[in-house]
């Protein structure tokens, strides 16, 4: 998107009284572009903030040498048969800067679904924010109705794990700005 202004400034005439402009007045085009949208930021606080308060277990924040950091989290949920469970693992490659991320589903019954759906949705908001393509994402997700999409700088991949029906990932990834980029080896 562009901005643009126009400003119109002129020149007051030393000593007059109403300090009226007495040169023609110059107009001046500006312009800015702005830039894409980025998403929030996500650091070694929102990754504790996504704990689970009715489970046990807590999410873990690693940081290398290098300045690279992960996120991963997995909540099991008590469950009769086959247990529902979602493993979180985000990464990213500087200080509050994701640069991938992957939420393993592993639905149980029909609620979990909705629960883990849901949950699922509320993670991918937090580190995209909530303007995306999709309108209904937990229940996209919840139905098992795998996706592929590219908006802004970020790809997302929904897939049904090959050996089970009940199991699926959720892929997102971050284009790298031109600065990351030109780090890499060809």
């Amino acid at each position: 998107m562009i901005i643009s202004l126009y400003l119109v400034s002129g020149l007051a005439q030393p000593g007059t009284a109403d300090n009226k402009t007495r040169h023609p007045a110059r107009v001046e085009h500006v312009q800015w572009k702005v830039p894409p949208r980025n998403s929030p930021s996500f650091a070694e606080s929102q990754c504790r903030s996504i704990a689970d308060l009715s489970v046990s277990s807590r999410p873990v924040f690693t940081v290398t040498e290098n300045g690279e950091w992960e996120c991963t989290y997995l909540i099991e949920y008590s469950e009769t048969g086959h247990k529902p469970s979602l493993f979180i693992q985000i990464r990213g490659l500087d200080p509050g800067i994701w640069s991938s991320f992957r939420l393993k589903l592993n639905f149980g019954s029909p609620l979990s679904r909705q629960v883990l759906g849901a949950q699922a949705a509320d993670l991918v908001y937090l580190l995209i924010g909530t303007n995306t393509p999709v309108r209904d994402l937990d229940a996209m997700l919840a139905a098992g109705r795998e996706l592929e999409m590219t908006f802004d700088d970020v790809t997302l991949k929904y897939r049904q794990e090959r050996t089970d029906s009940n199991r699926f990932n959720l892929f997102g990834s971050k284009k790298l700005g031109p600065e990351k980029n030109a780090n890499k080896p060809d």
